[in-house]
C-alpha cells in the first residue's frame, strides 16, 4: 500500500469529525465548540484525493494529472479552512466571553494532513 493512502484517509476523517464537534458534549470537558455547518465546503476539495486513495492504484501513487489536481484542490480546501479559523477567531474576539473551541483547529489540521497525503501521492515508490 502506498504511504499516501492512510494519510489522506486519516486527514479527511479528522476534518469530517471536526464538522460534528459543535454538537458534542463530553462528560468531563463539556461542550466542544466548533465552527458549525459553515465548514463543510472545506471537505469538497478533498473528494479527488479520497477517490484516488480509495479507488486508485494501491501499490503506486496517483498518476501525475490526478495527483496534481488532487493536491491543488486539497490546498484550496486548506486555504478555506484557514480562512474559517481566522473568521472564527475574529468573531470570538469581538464577542466578550466567546471562544471558538477545538473544532476549527481540528478542521485545519485534518485538511492539512489530507493535503500532505495528496502531495505524497505524487511520489512513486
Amino acid at each position: 500500500m502506498h504511504a499516501s493512502r492512510p494519510v489522506v484517509l486519516v486527514g479527511t476523517a479528522f476534518a469530517a469529525i471536526a464538522l460534528f464537534l459543535p454538537f458534542v458534549r463530553f462528560p468531563v470537558v463539556g461542550a466542544v465548540d466548533g465552527i458549525g455547518a459553515a465548514a463543510w465546503p472545506a471537505l469538497l476539495p478533498l473528494i479527488p484525493a479520497m477517490a484516488a486513495a480509495v479507488f486508485g492504484d494501491w501499490s503506486g501513487g496517483s498518476r501525475p494529472l490526478v495527483g496534481v489536481t488532487a493536491l491543488l484542490l486539497a490546498c484550496g480546501g486548506l486555504l478555506f479552512a484557514v480562512l474559517k479559523l481566522t473568521d472564527a477567531s475574529i468573531a470570538a474576539r469581538d464577542v466578550a466571553g466567546a471562544s471558538f473551541g477545538a473544532g476549527a483547529p481540528v478542521l485545519v489540521v485534518g485538511v492539512a494532513v489530507a493535503a500532505v497525503g495528496a502531495g505524497l501521492a505524487l511520489r512513486r515508490p
